[in-house]
């Protein structure tokens, strides 16, 4: 698996730095972001990876379009906040406007993170939002757990740290199901093989 990190803060590309904590699975790069076409090209060739993961702001309009057009699926990040669902409607609507230029029906999912675990009525509210929006998105979710600030500290996510501590575990398996979902919506979707011939691509679309 190969991760292009095209966030403003290079927050993934900082955290998985060292060769010696990053698994030997995982390859990381951060290009221009108007270089994007150029550099899948290259990684295509050079690392040849089953997956490309594509982390990019929502801001960077036409690096998004680009990530898009070539993912096989992308995911859309948002809280239950006012501010996260305004974002991930536009973010939702450009990737509707390029499928639509080429006749194609795109695919993208919402995937709702930092969910509390007692349901307030705000984020019931935010739920709700998303529904009425007709944001496809996730069944999985991603809580607000400790496991996943201490990334920040340690640069190891929930399958590299500790499993034998509560919030760890628990985060492990929350990510388990989200990937078994995302495997089994791209197999549905491209079940008669219409893939590109290059690797599977994924883009995540955030803020």
């Amino acid at each position: 698996m190969h991760v292009i990190d095209l966030d403003g803060n290079k927050t993934v590309s900082r955290w998985l730095s060292d060769d010696r904590l990053r698994p030997e699975y995982l390859t990381i790069s951060a290009p221009d972001p108007q270089l994007l076409t150029e550099h899948l090209q290259k990684t295509a060739r050079h690392f040849a990876p089953d997956m490309i993961l594509i982390d990019i702001a929502g801001s960077y309009e036409q690096a998004l379009t680009i990530a898009i057009a070539r993912a096989h699926l992308t995911i859309i990040p948002a809280s239950t906040t006012e501010a996260d669902i305004f974002e991930a409607t536009r973010v939702a609507r450009h990737i509707d406007t390029v499928f639509a230029a080429f006749g194609k029906i795109p695919l993208y999912r919402v995937l709702m993170t930092r969910v509390a675990p007692l349901v307030t009525h705000a984020q019931a509210h935010g739920f709700k939002e998303v529904a009425r929006l007709k944001l496809p998105r996730l069944h999985s979710i991603i809580a607000a757990r400790a496991a996943y600030e201490e990334i920040g500290l340690s640069g190891r996510p929930p399958h590299l740290a500790d499993p034998g501590r509560p919030t760890t575990a628990k985060a492990i398996a929350e990510l388990d199901v989200l990937r078994a979902e995302i495997d089994a919506l791209l197999a549905d979707t491209y079940q008669n093989g219409d893939l590109h011939d290059e690797a599977d691509a994924v883009t995540e679309a955030g803020a």
